[in-house]
């Protein structure tokens, strides 16, 4: 990378913004602060290495007819930009100094012999004014004094949340992952919410004592969640540990049998968590049994009170399911089906498997083998029912049902 030697000429004109506060989305950040007005003019100083959104400034109590001009920090590519044309001073890694022409940014220079240089080794040498950070500059009509708040977006401070979950106890802990583009401000606070650009609805939960160890949101309604935070974070990938508790939940053996499979094949395992003791922000959840990682599920954000289904975070080596689906017969209105399912179990113990199926929303007549109890959601197609299988034992489920042809 080259080196820039710059003579600074900063000339401050009028008040610059106060200190900022940084709110931290998931994916983006917003800056939020106040900023004075002195004889109608003001600056809001950008922080240094903000990725800054330009169209994205708002500023609220500003007088009408405001003018307000973006001034995007200085680069190397701007410097040489600034120069195109004039000679400036050129330091070589040799050793050697010569004043050259600025052809273009790339940078390209012609030396006092007309010969062209291209990119050449070494450090320019710049003098002039330099725009170490990117600034707002803000223009009334008049003479306006008084004070004015305002909120931009940057892209490059961002967070989310990472939990693990054991089977063993349920425990759960939860990490909040900030990564931060710049040096961070005094006051941070991270935000979980949904934003978009339409409208949604949204139930509140019912709140439940906080008990253990955990973060509680410092601001809580039904959009958002605010969490400040308390302890030093600097520039780069931090870690704040805000969760630890033990929830109540369920493993589940699911054979989903969507379509059919010759050969055996896993069952999933799912995991259910059962009314949620605190609000969890979205993010990743790693599940672990016996301290082997079993696979993650990614959860949106969840209110206090909620139940979370994680499925299909794996599948199961000894228990397995297969499938044999055949046309029995037809006629005129009907076409009449036998699915047969099979579960084997290569385990030492006996274990609920729920077989979960989509028959369609056009099915009746539907009858199981040895009366088994089943479940069927004609709205979603789904056909369910759970059966015991013991060890090193094969279970077979037999359903037969009709499927009238069209809507």
């Amino acid at each position: 990378m080259k080196k820039i030697l710059v003579s600074l000429l900063l000339v401050f004109v009028a008040s610059i913004s106060l200190s900022q506060h940084l709110y931290i989305f998931n994916g983006f950040s917003i800056y939020s602060g106040e900023v004075v007005f002195e004889n109608g003019a003001a600056i809001i100083e950008l922080p240094y290495g903000t990725d800054i959104v330009p169209e994205s400034l708002s500023v609220f109590g500003a007088p009408e007819r405001t003018e307000i001009r973006y001034l995007p920090a200085d680069s190397l590519k701007s410097l040489y930009e600034r120069e195109i044309g004039e000679w400036i001073k050129f330091l070589f890694d040799d050793g050697r100094s010569e004043m050259l022409e600025v052809v273009s940014e790339f940078p390209v220079f012609r030396n006092s012999y007309g010969e062209l240089l291209f990119n050449p080794k070494g450090s320019p040498v710049f003098t002039g004014e330099y725009i170490p950070t990117g600034q707002f500059l803000l223009k009334t009509q008049e003479n306006y004094n008084g004070h004015a708040k305002f909120a931009y977006q940057t892209i490059n401070n961002s967070w989310t949340a990472r939990y693990s979950l054991s089977l063993e106890d349920f425990s759960m802990t939860g990490l909040m992952i900030v990564d931060l583009g710049v040096e961070p401000p005094s006051t941070i606070t991270l935000v979980s919410s949904t934003p978009g650009f339409g409208y949604s609805a949204r139930e509140s939960s019912s709140k439940m004592a906080n008990a253990s160890y955990s973060i509680s949101p410092t601001t809580s309604d039904a959009e958002t969640r605010l969490y400040d935070i308390s302890v030093p974070l600097a520039r780069g990938i931090n870690y704040v540990s805000f969760l630890s508790r033990v929830v109540q939940g369920e493993k589940r053996l699911v054979f989903r049998a969507n379509w059919e499979m010759s050969s055996y094949t896993g069952v999933d395992i799912d995991v259910r968590i059962k009314e949620v003791p605190v609000d969890l922000p979205s993010g990743i959840i790693d599940i672990w049994s016996d301290s082997v990682y079993l696979g993650s599920a990614g959860i949106e954000n969840v209110a206090e009170g909620e139940s979370i289904a994680l499925e299909s975070i794996a599948k199961s080596i000894e228990i397995t399911g297969k499938k044999i689906s055949e046309t029995v017969k037809t006629d005129s209105t009907y076409r009449y089906i036998r699915n047969t399912y099979y579960v084997r179990n290569l385990s030492e113990e006996t274990s609920a498997v729920e077989i979960e199926d989509y028959l369609g929303q056009n099915v009746d007549q539907i009858s199981v083998g040895n009366d088994e109890k089943f479940e069927y959601v004609k709205t979603e197609g789904k056909w369910s029912a759970v059966i015991m299988v013991g060890p090193d034992q094969i279970e077979e489920v037999e359903v037969d049902y009709r499927v009238r042809y069209g809507n």
